[in-house]
């Protein structure tokens, strides 16, 4: 009933307008070659993009790693170490046993500073008599 209407209005509309014979057919190739090529368009496109996605280079996937690797290193900082707990055992069985090892112990210690201590004194000394020997030098260039 519609189309009745509507085919009535345009009759009216376009009453003196003469159509050119064939135009239809024309229009008509026309609508299908348009359409046509925008398919075939289409696909090439597609393709197209599809190859220009695969050449540039994927910021995603170096973004994607970077995050990553600052996640590792986020959580290798703070993640905590348990560590397992020192207990000191008491390895004497006597206070005297106690005081020996002690006393072995203070005086390997002391060796060994006894030891550093012979060395910056012996630094030392080779330090003053470089100075001195620099001294001589400056005085007799002079």
């Amino acid at each position: 009933m519609k189309t009745d209407k509507i085919k009535e209005i345009m009759d009216q509309h376009y009453k003196g307008i003469e159509i050119p014979t064939g135009l239809e057919d024309r229009i008509s190739a026309t609508i299908d070659r348009l359409a046509a090529e925008e398919q075939a368009g289409c696909g090439i496109e597609k393709k197209n993009r599809k190859i220009r996605l695969l050449q540039r280079p994927t910021l995603i996937k170096t973004l994607a790693i970077a995050a990553s690797v600052a996640l590792i290193i986020s959580l290798a900082i703070t993640w905590p170490v348990k560590e397992d707990p020192v207990y000191l055992a008491d390895t004497c069985t006597d206070v005297d046993q106690a005081y020996r090892e002690t006393e072995k112990v203070l005086e390997y210690v002391s060796r060994l500073m006894n030891k550093g201590v012979d060395k910056v004194s012996e630094t030392s000394s080779n330090i003053s008599a470089i100075k001195t020997i620099n001294k001589y030098i400056e005085i007799k260039e002079k």
